[in-house]
């Protein structure tokens, strides 16, 4: 089974693109299961194999311990350790070639503190692929666009994965900022140069700093979709092909 995590900042629209994702795997008639591993969502446009509030309850973490809802969230997510054998056992009854895992939406507390990669290096151990989502509208500025390629270089130094960085949302973007946005990622050089012209002194000079310390592979490895329109899923599903080296699309 191989394993596909999709991470990003609040708001990104990663709960969206794990339905859109397991939609277009189950179109190559690949067999997909889907882990939810936030315990303070609402409500999900999909209905998870596995979910992590099966073990763990907001609500009563929030009564018995008397936490507001980001005390919770935090204290939920360090207690998901103490759940990975059950899960781990939920997977292995999972009879599908794919495992889609849904990752907390307030990311830094996944990420960035030490629970997150010790759930994931226990969930799956090889065979991995981290799908980081940058939302369409952290992509209109070229600071912006700098510090969320910083952020997703952040996560894959956490996680110590393959990465494909996806820009979520692409429909909400102008044809006209889509092919700016493709010149960056072609050419970072005309990144830098936008922002020397764009950006105030001390933001403009971080900012090309930023451009100069992230690698090739994180531009190379950007992928445009939307959970609305369906574009992005042959190029997305390619990328996926190329790091397994197995074939999806059929």
């Amino acid at each position: 089974m191989d394993t596909i995590m999709l991470i990003g900042t609040a708001g990104s629209g990663k709960s969206s693109l794990t339905y859109t994702l397991s939609r277009w795997l189950e179109e190559n008639d690949k067999s997909t299961g889907i882990l939810n591993l936030d315990p303070g969502v609402r409500w999900l446009p999909y209905s998870p194999d596995i979910d992590i509030r099966d073990y763990i309850n907001l609500d009563q973490i929030m009564m018995h311990y008397e936490l507001g809802p980001n005390g919770a969230l935090i204290a939920a997510v360090d207690m998901m350790i103490n759940y990975i054998k059950d899960i781990r056992e939920e997977i292995k009854s999972l009879d599908c070639e794919y495992l889609l895992i849904d990752t907390p939406g307030q990311m830094e507390l996944f990420a960035f503190r030490r629970v997150g990669p010790q759930v994931i290096s226990k969930i799956s151990e090889e065979n991995m692929i981290i799908l980081f989502l940058i939302d369409a509208m952290f992509t209109q500025k070229p600071s912006d666009f700098a510090s969320a390629l910083l952020l997703a270089t952040s996560v894959q130094y956490r996680f110590l994965k393959p990465q494909i960085n996806v820009i979520s949302k692409a429909d909400l973007l102008s044809q006209n900022l889509k092919e700016k946005i493709e010149e960056w990622i072609e050419d970072p050089e005309t990144l830098k140069m936008e922002i020397i012209s764009s950006e105030d002194t001390l933001q403009s000079e971080i900012s090309q700093r930023i451009v100069d310390v992230i690698s090739e592979e994180m531009f190379a490895e950007i992928v445009f979709t939307s959970s609305i329109t369906g574009e992005g899923g042959d190029a997305l599903l390619g990328r996926i092909e190329r790091i397994l080296g197995k074939t999806i699309i059929e």
